[in-house]
């Protein structure tokens, strides 16, 4: 519900006049009435407050009622209500979707919003330090630096936030309202004064909860008031990041403490990977491609052998790591589940590393049999999470190597760890990951006796993934429960909807590669990202000799779709229409 707030000025007091401006803005809207004040204007908790303030107090001491989730407000300066007007429901419903605020007012100062404040109301500032102060609180510094600010005069958010904003903002408008006889400022702008403090109240907030305000007139979306962002309609993407004030807590500290590079934070973070996979090592890393090159080194280091047998069908960052390893790949084609298989015809027993891959999050399941003849190297970057009978993807071979970037199951934005019970391997490891270092021994640390790389995770990497890593298994179980809507809707071609695979995405299967291309546009210009299931690597980028069919038949016939935890409902019927409308099919 939208609702329009009248003001006229009596006696040098602001009274509020509101009334439904729009019921539902998929039908007509009415036109403001013009008379028949809240019976609570009159009492002197509310004659003392801006107009703004007194039209959202009443509503909200006294909700109302409706079909909707979220509640707007907007003044009588723009009769025709101009920025929500030409929004239908559906399309706010969408908007709110991904943004947490919809603002018709803001303004732009290449002075700063805080500078220019302070120009045309002087003492604004110090009114505003103190008050926090005096109340336990604490202005963002981002505050001071904002070129991008917002107003209250026309908004929208949900009811739930609407309720928080009033909760937090009243003690500061109580405050105020103490100051008005007393404080300099209050005193030279009776009336706009305490209509400035509440709007800088009002911009104060969104910062501290970092939320995101959607421009109205600009169809721009904006965070922290400074970043403009892309979530001014819908889009799904394939990755989220999750936020917890843990995070917050714990790289303040690296901060603070200037241990950004290495800290306590890495050692916790290998500590919580041997915990959860029930591992004796676990060495962190930069990325995932850097885990997989500084793990393939080590086992070379250890087995003296040079080729690499690995699938044609995977992400180009698996063969790169070979080639970093200073290694010849040797391709392989899959089966038709897309993962590594028989190699019994391109290898001895002895003179080889096998590196299979858990493609979208499926476990190789010949990784077993194969560790009994060969050492194996698993690339688990997807399958985070993933089991075979019991076991995580990752612990079946002599190695295996995870990523943390932004699309996988488990994020550190970017990062990855190495994990084996070979202390060999392990020392090897950590020594490869920093330059070939002989040891941490202050006598050692500049003796180098093999080649190697700076691969070594930040201790700002491993300070926010830590802080989530308690909540592994309730992002792991909810990412399945998000891969069961999807295939109960689209079907599931790749057989990903298992209780034993976490997905990196949902795969999709279509008659040939010009419905598949042509299926990339269709869901990409409906705001859902996607992409192709990867490449034949071997043939495409590699020219190798050999027949891969099967690696050719699924890389081009196969695009995969988001399936990420943080998935609503409505963002998983989006995919859906999206899937369908690019088959010509019906949602189910």
């Amino acid at each position: 519900m939208i609702y329009q707030t009248c003001f006229r000025s009596d006696e040098s007091i602001s009274l509020m006049e509101a009334s439904i401006y729009s019921e539902s803005l998929s039908g007509a809207v009415s036109s403001p009435a013009k008379s028949g004040h809240c019976p609570e204007q009159l009492l002197s908790e509310f004659q003392i407050q801006p107009g703004h303030f007194s039209a959202m107090q009443h509503f909200w001491k006294n909700p109302r009622e409706d079909h909707h989730d979220w509640i707007g407000f907007t003044s009588t300066e723009k009769q025709d209500g101009s920025e929500i007007g030409c929004f239908a429901a559906g399309e706010i419903e969408l908007l709110l979707e991904k943004n947490n605020i919809l603002s018709g007012s803001t303004f732009c100062s290449n002075q700063g919003v805080a500078t220019q404040t302070e120009k045309y109301y002087v003492g604004i500032t110090s009114l505003m330090l103190g008050m926090f102060a005096d109340l336990n609180d604490k202005i963002p510094g981002i505050y001071f630096d904002l070129n991008i600010g917002f107003t209250t005069e026309t908004l929208l958010m949900r009811k739930t936030l609407f309720n928080q904003f009033m909760d937090w903002l009243t003690p500061f408008l109580d405050y105020s309202s103490e100051k008005l006889k007393s404080h300099e400022f209050l005193l030279k702008h009776p009336g706009k004064g305490l209509e400035v403090v509440f709007d800088r109240l009002f911009m104060i907030w969104c910062l501290k909860h970092h939320w995101t305000v959607y421009d109205l007139k600009t169809n721009k979306s904006y965070l922290d008031g400074r970043y403009e962002i892309d979530a001014a309609t819908h889009h799904v993407s394939l990755g989220c990041v999750n936020y917890k004030r843990a995070a917050d807590e714990n790289l303040l500290e690296a901060t603070r403490t200037g241990r950004i590079a290495g800290g306590r934070f890495v050692e916790e973070l290998e500590n919580k990977f041997c915990d959860k996979l029930s591992v004796k090592h676990a060495i962190s890393v930069c990325n995932g491609t850097m885990a997989d090159a500084i793990a393939l080194s080590a086992m070379a280091a250890k087995t003296g052998v040079k080729n690499v047998i690995t699938p044609a069908l995977t992400f180009i960052a698996q063969a790169n790591a070979i080639l970093h390893a200073g290694l010849t790949p040797v391709f392989v084609d899959v089966g038709e589940d897309g993962l590594l298989d028989d190699i019994s015809e391109f290898a001895d027993s002895g003179d080889c590393i096998v590196y299979p891959v858990h493609l979208m999050g499926k476990v190789c399941h010949s990784v077993s049999q194969l560790a009994n003849r060969y050492p194996v190297l698993e690339d688990a970057c997807e399958a985070l999470g993933s089991q075979s009978k019991g076991r995580y993807a990752g612990t079946l071979g002599m190695a295996g190597t995870f990523s943390m970037y932004v699309s996988h199951s488990f994020t550190s934005g970017e990062g990855g760890m190495i994990v084996t019970n070979d202390d060999e391997i392990a020392t090897l490891c950590r020594s490869i990951r920093a330059h070939g270092r002989l040891s941490d021994e202050v006598g050692e640390r500049f003796r180098f006796p093999r080649l190697g790389f700076n691969g070594k995770m930040s201790n700002l990497q491993a300070a926010y993934a830590t802080a989530h890593f308690d909540d592994f298994e309730e992002i792991i179980e909810t990412r399945k429960q998000v891969v069961q809507k999807l295939a109960n809707q689209l079907g599931d071609d790749f057989g990903v909807a298992s209780d034993e695979i976490v997905a990196h995405g949902f795969p999709v299967l279509y008659p040939d590669k010009s419905s598949r291309d042509r299926a990339l546009k269709i869901i990409s210009s409906q705001g859902i990202e996607c992409r192709p299931l990867f490449s034949s690597i071997a043939s495409e980028h590699f020219n190798a000799v050999g027949h891969f069919p099967n690696a050719e038949n699924i890389s081009s016939r196969y695009l995969y779709v988001p399936c990420h935890h943080q998935l609503s409902d409505h963002e998983i019927g989006l995919i859906c229409q999206a899937v369908c409308d690019s088959k010509n099919l019906i949602v189910k």
